[in-house]
């Protein structure tokens, strides 16, 4: 359930950008006009060499990651930290987050993923006929989730920034203090 819930939040902060404007569209056949106009005022797509600095950087902002999860009691508080020590950084603010909120959204995704992997898993020791009714009810109640949340990544999130979430995601599940 906390995976669905990040998953949700880390669309609706996508959808949030997508107010933005700027203006090179990233050529990348899969993204909606509004991934495109988000992925533009953000600078476009970014890079493996920023991923991995994004990746060294995480640990030491208060609060989004699993070693810094201790947080101020007051939101403004912690948000004020979060905002500071991003710029101690050298980042600036909507680029960090925007590579946060599309790491989240493929995190998340993956999550999901590696869930359903192990309910098929858990079925393969049931006699026949029950591992085929779950193998239906799974299909026809997360299968169809699953294709619309892929079906919405592909849309948001340029596939060159999928594939080096993809490439380095036992670092960031590591971060986020999963699996």
């Amino acid at each position: 359930m906390r995976v669905l819930a990040s998953v949700l939040l880390s669309l609706l902060a996508l959808c949030c950008l997508a107010a933005c404007g700027g203006n090179d569209a990233p050529d990348d056949p899969k993204l909606s006009d509004e991934g495109k106009e988000i992925v533009r005022a953000m600078g476009g797509p970014f890079t493996e060499a920023e991923f991995n600095k994004f990746l060294a950087d995480l640990p030491e902002i208060p609060g989004l990651a699993a070693q810094s999860m201790p947080m101020a009691d007051d939101a403004s508080d912690a948000s004020q930290a979060i905002k500071n020590a991003i710029g101690s950084h050298g980042w600036d603010e909507d680029r960090f987050l925007y590579i946060y909120s599309h790491a989240m959204t493929m995190m998340n995704y993956d999550q999901m993923q590696h869930m359903a992997g192990q309910m098929r898993e858990r079925f393969q020791g049931m006699p026949e006929d029950q591992r085929k009714a779950m193998e239906q009810t799974m299909a026809q109640q997360i299968g169809g989730q699953m294709e619309a949340l892929r079906a919405e990544v592909d849309k948001q999130i340029p596939t060159s920034e999928q594939d080096i979430v993809r490439k380095h995601m036992t670092a960031l599940t590591k971060l986020m203090g999963m699996r």
